[in-house]
């Protein structure tokens, strides 16, 4: 994507996270708006978002440490609430730092090392209180393998949990009217919780309901891919590609069907996984792609590319158009 797109396209989510912020204020007075900056997928000294240059702002800027219990000894690396509008002011303190965000957001959305910019939020509680209620409920107790920290307010990982496990999801997001982020299709998202939710008291023992061995596991199965699908992204990006809609999910569900199929290289599951988001849905039931995936079973020295390579220009006009419920074009 060219410069001028970007910018566009970080233009578009300013302005329309401006019109989300009126009305979320507009509909109770009482609330915050506030951004997430996550220190762990860090960004340049020199960035003007860089936690060093948010103490020198003008004016200045209140921000509050989300005190993760994995990195009690690495404080730097926890995430940072940075408050933009409280109840009472009339107008953003600092308009460019909105700006800064929504750019930093979209530039980095396709990023293999994460979002810096996780997410803006309107909510009743102050800065301090959000920060807390953020490390208290990345928290999560496994009956087997105890207590666990899931940033579940990472872009990537929240559109996966929102989309697979909506419940877990909202679980985490009591006392907040809506959450928005970008997409690694440089699309606004948010999500908003129902009143009932919206509205919860933060205390732990009641909002974030205990999870059975089995949802633990399909939560952290998912979470557990991500990287690839970062992967997968940034290379259809690279191959000037289209991104699909809501691309998390669907690259989540091509990266799985990967490993279903018996592939666990780098390699092979990003180009099994955008074969399956640009060629037909069966294009791994030709064939050559299940002779060649059986010859993978057995070598560590070829990748599946390798193997599609040798194939003339025919037989793989016949993969990427394969359906299994008829016949293979000719």
């Amino acid at each position: 994507m060219t410069t001028d797109a970007v910018g566009n396209a970080s233009n578009d989510v300013s302005n329309q996270l401006r019109r989300a912020f009126f009305q979320a204020r507009e509909f109770n007075a009482k609330i915050y708006i506030h951004v997430v900056l996550d220190p762990n997928h860090p960004v340049a000294p020199f960035d003007s978002l860089h936690p060093d240059h948010l103490k020198e702002r003008v004016p200045s800027v209140k921000s509050h440490r989300s005190m993760r219990t994995d990195f009690q000894h690495q404080p730097a690396l926890c995430p940072i609430v940075v408050t933009l509008f409280s109840p009472g002011d009339r107008g953003y303190r600092d308009e460019e730092l909105l700006q800064e965000t929504a750019d930093n957001a979209v530039s980095r959305c396709t990023s293999v090392n994460g979002s810096y910019v996780c997410g803006w939020i309107a909510t009743t509680l102050s800065g301090e209180d959000f920060a807390k209620k953020i490390a208290m409920s990345t928290v999560i107790t496994h009956p087997l393998s105890g207590r666990k920290v899931l940033p579940w307010f990472e872009p990537h990982r929240l559109a996966l949990l929102v989309d697979r496990h909506p419940s877990f999801a909202l679980s985490r997001l009591t006392n907040i009217s809506s959450w928005w982020f970008v997409d690694m299709a440089k699309q606004l998202r948010v999500v908003s919780p129902p009143e009932g939710i919206r509205n919860d008291i933060v205390d732990p023992p009641r909002s974030l309901l205990p999870l059975s061995g089995r949802q633990i596991s399909a939560v952290w199965d998912g979470q557990e891919r991500i990287r690839e699908g970062r992967l997968v992204g940034m290379a259809m990006r690279k191959a000037g590609l289209p991104l699909p809609a809501f691309p998390e999910l669907a690259m989540d569900k091509a990266v799985g069907q990967a490993h279903e199929c018996g592939l666990h290289g780098e390699q092979d599951v990003v180009f099994f996984a955008m074969n399956s988001l640009t060629l037909s849905k069966d294009w791994f039931q030709h064939p050559v792609v299940q002779a060649a995936l059986e010859t993978l079973a057995g070598s560590d020295d070829l990748t599946l590319a390798d193997i599609l390579a040798g194939q003339s220009d025919a037989v793989l006009d016949e993969i990427a158009l394969y359906e299994t419920t008829g016949s293979a074009p000719r």
